[in-house]
């Protein structure tokens, strides 16, 4: 469950990142239909970082 933690909040940090460099590159230069998927993933990213945080620290560190 901690390696699926520390998995998420990766991927949800790459999605969100790729979302928002995307999605504002392409608003910015006018192609707003093709904007507009990438800037709907950011929630969806951020909502994978904050669940793989969350388990992160609610699991907590491997106990020897």
């Amino acid at each position: 469950m901690l390696r699926f933690g520390r998995l998420a909040v990766i991927v949800g940090i790459i999605i969100t990142s790729l979302g928002m460099v995307v999605g504002f590159s392409a608003l910015f230069t006018g192609a707003d239909t093709f904007a507009k998927p990438f800037l709907g993933i950011i929630p969806v990213g951020f909502l994978m970082t904050f669940a793989g945080l969350t388990t992160t620290l609610l699991i907590g560190t491997p106990r020897k």
